[in-house]
């Protein structure tokens, strides 16, 4: 009898420490699951201008409302086509209530900077107006950094890098790869002083590619737009601080 009353009671012990390890993991599940607040500042890749259903923007909410940790994506998108970096400020003080409360905020910035040199001086173009433009370029977007941080202390802050959809369109300037890039690496610089941040590369996506350009050989179609999300959110994924881990 012995034997058999303490085989019962081992049997009820596993059976009452198993039931609430499985409530807890299904409880930690339901913690970890939570809305996202994603804002999207810029020009008209955040527009998403040449992909109707909303460019690398929507790609980007359909893969964070894939994750399990993840359980509703809000999406408050500023994208304004020809928006320059002299204008960006403007448009995050019009919108801080809603950037108070981001989680994520997304920023492609300075294709049109570039676009005013060309525009300026098109008989005229050297790469050394276009260095002179990116170092204020540059220092526009420390200070707007800045501001962000002001807003938001704790946002995990996106900035997307420039392409180079101008070889075709102006061939008079064989250095505009060293344009695109000096840039980047210029953008990277100035938000590597910032926690929090990321920059995520994109020019190698549309080298020698015209199937991921829109209609007018500027903008990205549908599928630019795809490969642009495809590389930020991997890039996410590097650097997962973001969604608190």
């Amino acid at each position: 009898m012995n034997k058999f009353l303490l085989l019962f009671l081992c049997v009820c012990l596993v059976g009452c420490s198993s039931t609430p390890t499985m409530m807890e993991e299904k409880e930690q599940v339901q913690m970890k699951s939570r809305d996202l607040q994603i804002v999207a500042l810029g020009d008209s890749l955040t527009e998403g201008v040449g992909d109707e259903e909303g460019g690398y923007v929507a790609f980007i909410e359909q893969y964070l409302e894939n994750r399990d940790d993840v359980n509703k994506v809000f999406v408050h998108n500023f994208g304004k086509r020809g928006l320059r970096s002299t204008q960006l400020a403007d448009v995050m003080i019009n919108n801080e209530s809603v950037i108070q409360q981001a989680d994520l905020i997304f920023i492609t910035i300075g294709g049109n900077d570039m676009m005013k040199v060309v525009r300026s001086h098109f008989l005229s173009l050297t790469y050394d107006l276009f260095v002179k433009e990116q170092q204020a370029f540059a220092s526009r977007l420390d200070e707007q950094l800045q501001l962000l941080r002001h807003m938001n202390r704790d946002a995990y802050i996106v900035l997307i890098g420039l392409y180079n959809p101008f070889s075709s369109a102006f061939p008079n300037i064989p250095e505009m790869d060293e344009v695109i890039h000096m840039w980047n690496e210029g953008s990277k610089e100035v938000i590597s002083h910032y926690d929090r941040t990321l920059f995520v590369p994109i020019a190698d996506l549309f080298e020698g590619r015209d199937d991921v350009l829109y209609d007018d050989q500027f903008h990205p179609n549908k599928l630019g737009y795809e490969q642009m999300a495809k590389r930020i959110y991997e890039y996410l994924q590097k650097h997962r601080e973001w969604i608190g881990e």
